[in-house]
């Protein structure tokens, strides 16, 4: 097994739970922003308020920031993985599946990626998991 190959795929995969890892902390983000307006709403003072609803503003910049920087992290580490797979025809079975899965999903958020990573898999998929055939059968 080509260790250097090893390595770029499994770093590429691996990159991919940014993705998920910044979606969450937005979401967390989003929602201790919507509590903190909810509870200053409670009180009468306008200038609290809107100071209060200017940094949420801002804390939801900064969230959607940090989703930005983690979509763009994921999709320059599967730059590793695309050139094991192709260049260093790195085949493994999960390599496979992960190509599989994770072409499915995103395809709807980058086709071209998604698309080049689902039929590349499917196309080479006897070359990932060659099927067994007995010895002395051609």
């Amino acid at each position: 097994m080509n260790q250097s190959a090893h390595f770029l795929a499994l770093s590429g995969a691996l990159s991919q739970l940014l993705l998920p890892a910044g979606l969450v902390a937005y979401q967390l983000r989003i929602h201790s922003t919507i509590t903190a307006v909810a509870v200053s709403q409670e009180t009468n003072d306008v200038d609290q308020i809107m100071a209060t609803i200017d940094s949420s503003i801002g804390q939801m910049g900064n969230a959607f920031g940090l989703v930005l920087w983690c979509l763009g992290l994921a999709m320059a580490g599967l730059i590793p993985f695309l050139i094991a797979i192709t260049r260093l025809r790195y085949r493994r079975t999960w390599a496979f599946w992960f190509s599989c899965i994770y072409g499915g999903c995103l395809i709807g958020l980058f086709p071209p990626f998604g698309l080049f990573l689902l039929i590349f898999a499917l196309m080479h998929r006897q070359e990932f998991a060659p099927t067994f055939s007995p010895p002395g059968i051609a």
